[in-house]
């Protein structure tokens, strides 16, 4: 049996593991990520949108004038370090849903504060025929998005080729804290620290299932429109319209939390349809529907920090929807934390739910 060092043992290969996995690399030290493909990812299914305007009220996501510069620039170099094209920078129209919004956008204080991310437009001429778009909206800047099956595959390409993949599911039993060692039919591992990254399943995970996850059931179609239309916005309001080509395009997403599993469901696609008539005029088909669930917290922060107890277990998970805008700056902040031993935001700090976890070890 074979010994092997490493720093950190990333369990997961998802958006999280693997970006954070790759910035542990940048920093120098040593991983090895363990995972064994037979599991849905949501990662993999969600459609890896970007957006500094969210929410029904078109406000700022949470600290967007910090994240969306910083992702740009990593996807950005990642495209290159990986050698694979998956980043997709693309203008947002968004519509305004009622007057009130568009009200609100015609005040100056407005206007400042979204100087950087957002231009607010009468109409856009040319999409008379394509959006229904009657009392104008904003476009925004610095949106787009990111294909993740083709970021991922990227990554587990560069994973195995520097021999730093473990094909293989973490089995509790075989990982001792006592000595920091992972044991599997082959070969020990001795790590100095073991973070998790298991999206969804961390439920199961005996080490952090206290942690207060809420996680959501997503559902996204992939359409064709029946006439070709040249869409150069991802148009979104209600729902999402991302374009792929002139024919085709992915339309989102839903949020259940309820029947927490990939199955598509016809209640979804009727939901997703009903919002794209509201949203857009030209007819589409369905040419694929998939689902995955999101692995979303209650306060809608991620968890981030080194279990109480054990110091050597540490989580990286809870991105939520916003996984893409949030993975690469908190990989980064977990990384300076972990390395440089800076302290991390209270507000993505897993000590936030401390009592939690003293009421769950009574």
């Amino acid at each position: 049996m074979t010994k092997t060092q490493t720093d950190y043992l990333i369990v997961g290969q998802g958006l999280a593991g693997s970006t954070l996995a790759w910035a542990l690399l940048q920093a120098g030290k040593s991983v090895l990520v363990m995972d064994k493909y037979e599991f849905q990812s949501s990662s993999k299914v969600a459609a890896g949108i970007y957006n500094p305007v969210t929410g029904r009220k078109f406000v700022k996501t949470w600290l967007a004038d910090t994240i969306f510069p910083f992702l740009e620039n990593h996807y950005q170099q990642l495209e290159t370090s990986l050698q694979a094209h998956f980043f997709h920078p693309i203008h947002s129209y968004r519509p305004f849903p009622n007057a009130n919004i568009q009200r609100y956008f015609a005040e100056p204080e407005t206007h400042e504060n979204f100087r950087y991310f957002g231009t607010v437009v009468s109409d856009l001429p040319m999409y008379k025929n394509v959006v229904a778009n009657e009392l104008g909206g904003i476009v925004t800047q610095h949106s787009g998005w990111v294909d993740l099956p083709v970021l991922l595959e990227a990554f587990q390409r560069y994973f195995q080729k520097n021999n730093l993949l473990l094909s293989d599911s973490f089995d509790w039993a075989a990982c001792q804290l006592a000595d920091n060692t992972y044991t599997t039919a082959t070969q020990v591992i001795n790590f100095e620290k073991v973070i998790f990254c298991e999206g969804f399943l961390a439920h199961q995970n005996p080490w952090f299932n206290w942690l207060p996850f809420s996680p959501v059931k997503g559902e996204v179609l992939t359409v064709r429109f029946d006439e070709p239309i040249a869409l150069q916005h991802i148009i979104n309001q209600g729902a999402f319209v991302v374009p792929l080509t002139h024919h085709t395009a992915r339309l989102g997403a839903t949020y259940s939390w309820h029947q927490l599993d990939w199955t598509p469901t016809p209640t979804a696609q009727e939901e997703l349809i009903d919002k794209y008539k509201k949203l857009m005029k030209p007819s589409i088909s369905v040419l694929n529907h998939l689902a995955g669930v999101r692995p979303a917290t209650k306060d809608r922060r991620p968890f981030l920090g080194l279990h109480p107890t054990y110091g050597q277990v540490g989580i990286f998970n809870g991105l939520g929807s916003k996984g893409v805008s949030l993975a690469p700056y908190f990989a980064q902040h977990f990384v300076d934390f972990l390395v440089n031993q800076k302290e991390l935001d209270p507000e993505v700090n897993i000590n936030r739910f401390t009592s939690l976890y003293l009421g769950h070890e009574k």
